[in-house]
């Protein structure tokens, strides 16, 4: 009897649980779709004012009026003035020597001209004070990188000029931190043993002038000839292509540098026809040159070159200035800023094309409601959208300053009503 009491009882209890843990996932049933059910349907967004500017990594190609400086003489060449340096009719560029010498005094002649050069451009201007390295750093990590991975692909021209930004870098972050003042007695030191070495040469020599004015450079890449700015207002896009797969034509032996005879240049930049947004002739870009210290200059763009049903183009930029220190590599890296782009700013998210109407939704008075955009800008999942039109007519409405963007939400449609 008492067996059997125990069994009801505890039967009792395990139903009493059982119901209990029922009564629980039912409750918790109900109000998991409870509140799913009274949750928001849409999240929104205010449309505000914003800006942003946008920048291409490209490759361009160098256009300049250049005429190759011959010699009469073949043996040591002794520049006269600096590489880059303005000459006026008449100026001493070089002197030849006849001499048994067998280019050793030539090479390191150059090789001083190079350090000098880049010690120039490792000095910091006096009175500049800088005390954080961060920036400098920050540098020349990125570029070790980039000359391994100039390395790796083969770019050997563009990992020596890397180079010399490196020790640049490296340099200034030496002044920096106190381990030097300046490098003007090493400058000076160099100096000295370069004019020693000039001494030594002797034999018949020839004095190289200059028959025009312009700016004299040592280097020739041999395609003086064929990257020439007088081609470049009928310049076709199968033109440019010929040029770029051309070989460099043999130097001269008895060639000693190149005059260019005018101090506008031209950079010619392929680039795809669906970059062109944002690039109008006429107007003035900025463009940096990684491989020369991130030099920024202004170009005017003189002209963008398109053909019917091709997918590339060119972008014909100009430049009036010949800046100290540049390298005018022939091909190089080049940072292009776009036109600053201001309107209104569209989570990318929340773009829609509604019969071919590009636009977005937005939260009108507790309607959904369509509005038309026109798209300036897009990138990092944003999009920069005229904030100046206005719809006439019948025409649906453009999207307006503070109107409330619907990023997220299910069955959209306009004139939906929300409760």
């Amino acid at each position: 009897m008492k067996i059997g009491m125990d069994t009801d009882y505890l039967k009792q209890v395990l139903i009493y649980i059982c119901t209990a843990l029922l009564s629980i996932l039912l409750i918790f049933y109900l109000v998991y779709h409870l509140f799913n059910g009274f949750s928001a349907e849409i999240r929104t967004e205010t449309a505000v004012e914003a800006s942003a500017q946008d920048t291409l990594l490209l490759e361009g190609y160098l256009f300049r009026n250049e005429t190759i400086i011959r010699s009469s003489l073949s043996g040591t060449v002794d520049y006269a003035v600096a590489d880059g340096e303005r000459v006026g009719v008449g100026s001493v560029l070089a002197n030849v020597y006849a001499t048994a010498d067998d280019g050793s005094i030539r090479r390191r002649v150059m090789a001083i001209d190079e350090e000098i050069a880049l010690l120039k451009a490792s000095n910091i201007s006096e009175g500049v004070v800088i005390s954080d390295t961060s920036a400098t750093d920050a540098r020349i990590d990125s570029l070790l990188y980039a000359i391994r991975g100039d390395l790796m692909s083969g770019r050997y021209d563009y990992a020596r000029r890397e180079t010399d930004s490196l020790l640049v870098q490296l340099n200034k972050r030496e002044i920096i931190t106190g381990a030097v003042k300046n490098y003007n007695s090493r400058i000076e030191t160099l100096n000295a043993e370069r004019a020693g070495l000039t001494a030594r040469l002797y034999g018949h020599s020839q004095q190289i002038t200059s028959a025009e004015s312009g700016y004299f450079f040592y280097g020739l890449d041999g395609y003086e000839t064929a990257f020439n700015p007088a081609q470049l207002d009928k310049l076709t896009l199968d033109d440019f292509a010929q040029l770029c797969q051309a070989q460099p034509s043999t130097l001269p032996a008895d060639a000693v540098g190149k005059l260019v005879r005018s101090y506008v240049w031209y950079f010619v930049v392929p680039i795809a026809r669906t970059q062109l947004d944002g690039f109008d002739e006429g107007k003035t870009y900025s463009l940096t040159f990684p491989y020369n210290y991130d030099m920024k200059l202004t170009m005017t763009l003189e002209r963008a070159v398109t053909e019917i049903e091709r997918e590339d183009a060119l972008l014909i930029f100009s430049c009036s200035t010949m800046p100290d220190g540049f390298s005018y590599l022939r091909v190089q890296n080049v940072k292009i800023e776009r036109q600053v782009q201001s309107g209104l700013r569209v989570p990318a998210e929340a773009v829609r094309i509604i019969d071919g109407v590009t636009g977005v939704y937005v939260l009108h008075g507790g309607r959904v409601e369509f509005r038309r955009i026109v798209i300036l800008l897009e990138r990092d999942g944003d999009c920069i959208v005229s904030s100046d039109l206005t719809a006439e007519g019948d025409e649906i409405p453009y999207l307006q300053l503070h109107e409330e963007i619907i990023t997220a939400g299910k069955e959209l449609y306009d004139g939906k009503v929300l409760n």
